[in-house]
């Protein structure tokens, strides 16, 4: 198995593009086009929610990207309150001002599973490559 980890804070996302590393790291364990479309996307989403809604805010995390011959598991594990995520039964409207994102992650992830950690919340994100 092959991993890549980001220790990541406010000031680092705005200035450095994790995107660029993770398609790099998803290219070189030949995951595919599509299947990295996605990952980028839902690693992304993911942690702009934590970034975003968390309360108090979340000031660092840690993102570990595991890649092997079956599988692709983002682990996102932060410092904040654990809340039970609630899974959308369907996309909201465009109107609507939140939700979608993770819509899109539970329907384009295999898995998505969040538990309570000694330090804060565990988010892993799991899709067969």
């Amino acid at each position: 198995m092959n991993s890549l980890q980001f220790n990541l804070n406010r000031d680092l996302m705005s200035k450095h593009s994790i995107c660029k590393e993770i398609e790099q790291f998803m290219l070189q364990n030949q995951v595919s086009d599509s299947k990295r479309f996605k990952i980028i996307t839902c690693t992304l989403e993911a942690i702009a929610n934590i970034f975003d809604h968390t309360k108090p805010p979340v000031d660092v995390m840690i993102v570990i990207c595991h890649c092997d011959s079956h599988k692709v598991t983002i682990d996102i594990l932060d410092d904040s309150i654990h809340h039970a995520l609630k899974q959308p039964t369907s996309c909201p409207p465009a109107p609507s001002s939140s939700g979608r994102g993770l819509w899109i992650i539970n329907n384009w992830m295999d898995s998505v599973r969040s538990q309570k950690t000694v330090a804060g919340t565990h988010l892993q994100l799991t899709l067969a490559v």
